[in-house]
């Protein structure tokens, strides 16, 4: 609708064009206070959660290849994202020698599969802890995506604790 000075405004016309574009504002269709609106295309907004998920134990790994901890508690979220996101990854490590490398990465499952690798990392090589973190932006498929954390070792036995990953849907 274009205005028109002295022109009148029929109700129809106010509720579709004024009314109706209010309601498509962040405020006007959020469901929760803990979302945001990125855009998700053309003129369009998404709500999203950022979610994350934490363990506070220690566990440990032996394994030289991505998997899953000694005590069996698995540190994942599963959002709903766009085509990016950021993962947020944090974890104290250590090894018993001093010198093997203990890492953590995280897979994606979901409408995108992605295997842990060293490239979405965080690794220390020291017998005393350390803790680490680090942020990732992630190309992926929209839809649901399960991030899951997972630990390997160069050699020795790695601990890990204060376990936790967040992801900022985009």
């Amino acid at each position: 609708m274009t205005a028109v000075a002295g022109a009148s405004v029929l109700a129809a016309d106010f509720n579709t064009f004024v009314r109706d574009n209010l309601n498509q504002t962040a405020p006007a269709i959020a469901t929760s206070v803990s979302s945001w609106f990125p855009h998700s295309g053309v003129n369009t907004l998404a709500e999203r959660f950022p979610t994350q998920n934490n363990a506070t134990g220690a566990s440990t790994t032996t394994s030289t290849t991505y998997g899953n901890l000694a005590d069996t508690v698995t540190t994942s979220v599963t959002v709903t994202t766009g085509v990016l996101a950021l993962v947020l990854l944090y974890s104290n490590l250590n090894n018993s020698a001093g010198g093997n490398r203990t890492w953590c990465a995280y897979d994606i499952s979901g409408a995108t599969t992605r295997a842990a690798d060293d490239t979405r990392s965080v690794n220390h090589s020291s017998a005393a802890g350390m803790r680490w973190g680090a942020t990732f932006l992630e190309s992926l498929n929209a839809g649901s995506n399960t991030f899951t954390m997972r630990y390997r070792v160069t050699a020795g036995t790695g601990t890990f604790s204060a376990r936790r990953i967040g992801v900022i849907p985009f």
